[in-house]
């Protein structure tokens, strides 16, 4: 398969779709894009909607927020992705949330969005970030039903849990000393610590 749609192209040419239930934030981002030079910019507050318009004029470039009704942003670039939704299929794709946990990172990349875009940030990170998805030249290929970057489920495979705590013997012990137990063995540790030195 071929690059997305955006690749290769300049800022200033660009017609980026912002997809929000809240129209404050619309309006943050429409002016960031405006400040940094996008060319077009086209502003949804409902996704159903927004799908149907893009069907008919379609976007170089979608920015879809995380949590969304009656469509979440990962839902909105999945059907995006289906193998039969012709020019949408190839369009670049961001997921704005306010949180960059894993769960959500992997929802959206599962989903077909090339990366997740935490907010609240800035023009000039928003800059950055589009300038690295115009040069991003990752194909699009064909798993099932439905388009995914090139590579994802490689990236997806890398990650890895964060190390859970657990507790070793001796902290367990002095746990459960009392007090004065605990103040008793101080010096002890102390001095270990001490000769050791």
């Amino acid at each position: 398969m071929g690059q997305h749609r955006a690749f290769g192209k300049e800022l200033e040419t660009l017609s980026v779709a912002v997809i929000d239930n809240r129209a404050p934030m619309l309006q943050v981002m429409r002016a960031m894009l405006a400040a940094i030079g996008t060319g077009r910019i086209e502003t949804y507050e409902n996704p159903v909607e927004a799908l149907e318009a893009m069907r008919q004029t379609p976007p170089d470039l979608v920015l879809a927020a995380a949590a969304m009704q009656p469509l979440t942003g990962p839902a909105v670039v999945r059907a995006m992705r289906y193998a039969d939704s012709c020019h949408l299929s190839f369009i670049p794709a961001m997921v704005m949330s306010a949180s960059a946990k894993p769960a959500i990172v992997e929802s959206a990349l599962r989903a077909g969005a090339h990366q997740v875009l935490v907010l609240p940030t800035s023009a000039s990170t928003l800059y950055r970030r589009l300038d690295w998805l115009l040069n991003d030249d990752r194909p699009f290929e064909l798993v099932g039903e439905h388009y995914l970057v090139a590579g994802i489920e490689d990236r997806l495979a890398l990650s890895f849990q964060r190390p859970i705590y657990m507790p070793t013997p001796f902290t367990s012990l002095a746990a459960s000393l009392s007090s004065d137990e605990q103040h008793e063995t101080t010096p002890l540790v102390q001095k270990v610590r001490i000769g050791r030195a």
